[in-house]
């Protein structure tokens, strides 16, 4: 990175902090929880005239150019507010179009998702080598999408979808425009409705194949879950601080419980899992920029490290706060929702370990 770039990046940062203190109040974020499918339009249209879905497209595709450092800046901000914006999804359904370098879904597909006029949600499946004779959520057959999702962030707002499917026993990557006869979208009340989830089915849905694609959909899924590491880092950093806040100014028996030993090691604690999974998202990022070879192991483990700081931050502070921080009116809860929220939409914790495991090559076959 060069003193320039590094810059730009800290000013967007600023900008972006500046914008969520403003815009993401607790008041405001708790709105959104009141009914299923919610989406921050407000936010989105802020996020839009600040040109962020454009911040991890190249320049050469219209974008900003800024990689998946840039995104990742963003996505660390965004989670210390806990606003939820579409951006890691246009942003990886965008880069998956690019790679596929078929005219028909580049041209005005990634102009509409950098430009925010379109958002798109992922369906991308396991990270890891699934079972060929498994039966498939998703198939490809005779040129038509068949079956089902889980609940996906964004869906229930979404205008494409990138997805993986079965044809045959080889997984497809497909561009699928989700409004159509051949798609429903079935909107599903969660404890975190403001992430806009969704499931949606398919019977005989029109998509279009990325054939040309140079990388497999569990690639785009690292990749998603790489920037959703950050996001997870900036909340449970949140987290931290607004324990140790409040343990600063509660006073009990005569004094800040911030000086008793069992919440200045909850607080130790907390810190040392949020640094730990900052280190390993940064190296991720680093050797996915460097086309390192072990930046699908790096990606899984910042993924696993991120689960784990953001639940043990969001708990603590809850801890710390005393039976005020599971009530609606404090904050806590909300980061609690969120950490939740992440930790199981692009699949759950198991999952990543046995994907980690399989990436280091031992057989779960004899390891069950």
């Amino acid at each position: 990175m060069t003193d320039d770039v590094d810059g730009t990046l800290e000013l967007i940062r600023d900008q972006a902090l500046r914008l969520f203190k403003h815009s993401a109040t607790p008041e405001h974020l708790k709105q959104l929880l009141e009914a299923p499918g919610q989406f921050d339009t407000a936010l989105w249209g802020a996020a839009v005239e600040q040109v962020w879905p454009a911040i991890a497209v190249p320049e050469a595709a219209g974008g900003i150019g800024l990689g998946w450092r840039g995104l990742c800046v963003l996505m660390e901000a965004l989670g210390s507010h806990t606003a939820s914006l579409p951006l890691v999804g246009n942003a990886v359904a965008a880069a998956a179009l690019l790679d596929s370098g078929e005219p028909l879904l580049i041209d005005e597909p990634v102009a509409v998702l950098s430009s925010g006029a379109a958002i798109a949600c992922l369906g991308l499946g396991r990270p890891q080598h699934d079972d060929a004779d498994a039966p498939a959520a998703l198939r490809w057959q005779a040129g038509a999408l068949y079956g089902s999702t889980g609940l996906l962030a964004f869906a229930a707002v979404a205008d494409y979808a990138l997805v993986c499917a079965k044809s045959g026993t080889d997984d497809i990557l497909l561009w699928v425009g989700l409004d159509q006869p051949g798609v429903q979208r079935d909107v599903a009340p969660t404890f975190d409705n403001a992430r806009a989830y969704a499931g949606l089915q398919f019977d005989g849905a029109h998509a279009h194949p990325l054939r040309h694609s140079q990388q497999p959909a569990r690639h785009w899924l690292h990749l998603a879950a790489l920037a959703t590491a950050f996001e997870q880092i900036g909340g449970a950093s949140a987290c931290m601080l607004m324990a140790r806040d409040y343990a600063l100014e509660r006073v009990a028996f005569g004094q800040p419980i911030g000086r008793f030993q069992a919440i200045k090691h909850k607080v130790a604690d907390v810190y040392a899992r949020v640094e730990i999974a900052r280190g390993c998202a940064l190296d991720a990022l680093n050797a996915l920029e460097q086309d390192d070879p072990q930046a699908a192991a790096l990606t899984i483990g910042a993924r696993l490290a991120a689960i784990d700081a953001y639940e043990a931050a969001a708990r603590e502070n809850i801890q710390i706060h005393g039976g005020l921080g599971v009530t609606w009116e404090a904050w806590p809860h909300h980061y609690y929702r969120r950490s939740r929220s992440l930790a199981l939409e692009l699949g759950s914790q198991q999952t990543w370990r046995d994907a980690l495991l399989a990436q280091l090559g031992f057989d779960l076959a004899d390891h069950p």
